[in-house]
């Protein structure tokens, strides 16, 4: 029992960086490896976003590694993408995030808006340490 939120975005040169929350609110401790899964919605149909594991930016380049939750605690995880046409395509305008995390089956969707160029979605590793905004 995770609850997402977004908890800051910046931009620049067509580039929007997110930094993501998972709160553990249930009563036990939970475990997750790996990278997150990500698509947006826009025109209420989800786009089927191909996401990028690491990537150029520095903060998502890490080796993922085993992370435990306690109970009231959180993982985090960074996402880059493209809000500019580019040779990929182009910009699609979104109302919502759906974010599957690491060997999970289940999504939450986060309401957001924006655009993404739907090549461009790069995606860091979760760690129990949050992320500079």
């Amino acid at each position: 029992m995770m609850r997402f939120s977004l908890r800051s975005q910046t931009g620049a040169a067509g580039t929007i960086r997110s930094v993501w929350q998972a709160k553990n609110v249930s009563g036990h401790s939970c475990r997750s490896f790996g990278y997150p899964g990500m698509d947006f919605r826009s025109s209420g149909r989800w786009l089927n976003v191909r996401v990028h594991r690491g990537g150029a930016h520095r903060d998502i380049s890490g080796r993922p590694q085993r992370q435990i939750v306690l109970p009231g605690h959180a993982l985090y995880f960074v996402s880059y993408w493209s809000d500019v046409v580019d040779a990929s395509g182009d910009c699609r305008s979104f109302d919502r995030v759906k974010i599957t995390l690491p060997d999970n089956f289940r999504s939450a969707q986060v309401a957001a808006t924006g655009c993404v160029t739907t090549d461009s979605v790069y995606v860091g590793p979760v760690t129990t340490t949050g992320p500079t905004p």
